[in-house]
């Protein structure tokens, strides 16, 4: 899709890096509650932790996401100066940011998965929907429609299955 593309593009994924630094350290810490105190044989302390965690993470993900959403232009010119690139990564932005709470419940979920010591499970979830079908579906719209803003779509597509999946996984496991 060009240079300019690519630099809008690279100019949103700092925008996102740094937008997600909160949920990451909060799924973190979800990770170490739950870890300890399922040790301690804190059973429910651990449930009422880990709810508390993925609804945390979902709201200040969404806050996040509402705000990158908005002032996505001063953001991503912060990193590039062509009014086309920017163009690019705005686009993306006002595609992506508002799905973020999505990110965030497949982060947090996965997150008491790991803290439950059962990490095979978010690692195959994130290989299977986060490469694969991301990949599949991007090779496949590609083939038909050469538009980027399909590409955009490959990510809050691929965040909706994976947590369809961990909705699953963490209500009849």
């Amino acid at each position: 899709f060009g240079e300019l593309a690519m630099s809008g593009c690279g100019a949103y994924a700092k925008v996102e890096g740094f937008a997600f630094l909160p949920i990451t350290s909060f799924t973190s810490a979800i990770t170490t509650f739950v870890g300890q105190n399922l040790g301690a044989e804190e059973f429910d302390r651990a449930k009422k932790g880990a709810r508390f965690g993925i609804l945390c993470s979902l709201l200040i993900a969404e806050g996040i996401g509402v705000i990158t959403h908005v002032f996505s232009p001063v953001f991503i010119g912060a990193f590039c100066d062509s009014q086309e690139a920017i163009a690019f990564g705005v686009d993306k932005a006002r595609i992506c940011a508002l799905f973020f709470c999505l990110l965030a419940f497949s982060h947090a979920v996965a997150s008491v998965c790991r803290g439950a010591g059962k990490a095979f499970v978010p690692m195959t979830i994130m290989l299977v929907f986060w490469c694969v079908v991301r990949i599949a579906y991007i090779t496949t719209v590609m083939h038909f429609i050469h538009d980027i803003q399909y590409i955009y779509w490959a990510y809050p597509i691929t965040w909706s299955l994976s947590s369809i999946v961990y909705f699953l996984y963490y209500h009849f496991s």
